[in-house]
């Protein structure tokens, strides 16, 4: 099947479909979508994998024959480069993992000549006394250190799911102290 795939677009596009245009100029082709048996929340997940969260934001989406979304935004909406400003940029390179769920990658550490010690003083800089406390560590290339510690008590989570709301418990009656309400 790879080999006649490989000398035949014919048979290459039987076996493995075509591309499908599922957002035309912001507009939802719901019938290629039924065809595709592609739904909704599948497409604004994909679009969100995209940083794409508005579907106004889209000029063309294109469902993929490996089930992948291709997005091309709306002009406007594209973010602008360096490269646009003619400006030039510095190398950025990859961060450097130093505690990965709770654990110290010390071959990191060495790599970058930095000491268990360097990185004990560094967390508790930030109130940290434990590395067990972080869940991730990492330090990037112009030297600043990235911290993300376990159960962060987040003040107003976003919950992006649409499950109903669980129902409000009932007041409770306050006492006056002597058994009576």
């Amino acid at each position: 099947m790879g080999a006649v795939a490989m000398h035949s677009r014919p048979a290459r596009k039987l076996i493995a479909g075509e591309p499908t245009i599922v957002v035309h100029n912001g507009k939802i082709l719901e019938d290629n979508m039924r065809k595709m048996r592609y739904n909704l929340d599948e497409l604004t997940m994909q679009l969100r994998e995209k940083n794409i969260f508005n579907l106004a934001d889209v000029e063309y989406a294109i469902l993929e024959p490996d089930g992948n979304l291709s997005v091309l935004p709306r002009s406007q909406k594209r973010p602008l480069t360096p490269a646009d400003l003619g400006v030039p940029t510095t190398y950025e390179g990859l961060a450097s993992e130093l505690i990965v769920d709770g654990q110290v990658v010390f071959q990191n550490l060495r790599q970058n000549n930095l000491s268990l010690d360097w990185l004990r003083r560094e967390l508790e800089k930030r109130g940290i006394t434990d590395p067990k406390e972080v869940t991730y560590a990492a330090l990037n290339t112009d030297g600043s250190l990235y911290v993300d510690k376990k159960g962060d008590a987040l003040e107003h989570p976003v919950d992006v799911t649409d499950l109903p709301e669980p129902p409000a418990a009932p007041p409770q009656k306050r006492s006056n102290g002597e058994g009576k309400p």
